[in-house]
């Protein structure tokens, strides 16, 4: 079976790592390696990262949540990517279902949703959720993609095709310009539905009110700009 390459941005991960490392060692069959793309944690997370046999990447000046997975992407040795959060919120149960998914249809993204038939989330606050469900429909209003949740950034692709995508957003952006792109520019995806569990440890790297305006600006300044873009 082909290899994939899990990429995983941490920042002061150390409660939750090692329980989601162990987590994963259940998919070491299609696992080829695990890619740590670190923002300038403070805490054990990179030490405990060296234990466990990852490969380690940190970010120095170019920072940001959008940043490391790129990073980390661009920087797999395998044909297949598969994102993960370091607060474990995001269940490896699904590595499985999504790699087989992208195999079996030929597909350039398979997209992990929470929201829809058979799914839901035990991370949700109020806040986020309806944020959520304006900023998906927005979406598909604006944009027609075809998925029920826009900012859960738990997804499998072809390396080859994230790479064509040209990114603007670099934070949280990113989130949100990585389904409008990959619609924009015609790549193949689909999406199935999941269970996000609740976080293993550490505090919520997303600031509801605040990040939620700047995801809100990233969706209007794509949209006014995507008239003029080739794709």
């Amino acid at each position: 079976m082909k290899k994939i390459s899990l990429i995983i941005p941490t920042k002061n991960e150390e409660e939750s790592l090692p329980i989601l490392l162990k987590d994963i060692k259940n998919y070491k069959e299609i696992i080829g390696e695990i890619i740590i793309v670190d923002g300038q944690s403070i805490d054990k997370t990179i030490e405990i990262a060296k234990k466990l046999d990852c490969k380690i990447i940190s970010q120095k000046e170019e920072t940001g949540y959008g940043a490391a997975i790129i990073k980390g992407i661009n920087n797999s040795c395998f044909e297949y990517s598969i994102v993960l959060d370091g607060d474990g919120s995001k269940n490896p149960f699904y590595i499985s279902k999504l790699y087989k998914k992208i195999l079996k249809e030929k597909l350039d993204f398979v997209f992990a949703e929470r929201y829809g038939r058979n799914s839901g989330s035990l991370d949700d606050t109020f806040l986020t959720y309806v944020g959520n469900r304006i900023f998906t429909n927005l979406g598909k209003i604006l944009f027609k993609i075809k998925i029920n949740d826009i900012l859960h950034t738990f997804f499998i692709c072809r390396n080859s095709s994230f790479k064509k995508i040209i990114f603007k957003n670099f934070n949280f952006g990113f989130c949100v310009e990585l389904p409008i792109k990959v619609h924009n520019y015609k790549l193949t995806y689909k999406s199935i539905p999941t269970i996000e569990r609740k976080r293993i440890a550490g505090r919520p790297k997303v600031r509801s009110f605040i990040d939620g305006i700047k995801i809100l600006k990233s969706i209007l300044v794509l949209f006014f700009t995507s008239f003029g873009e080739k794709f």
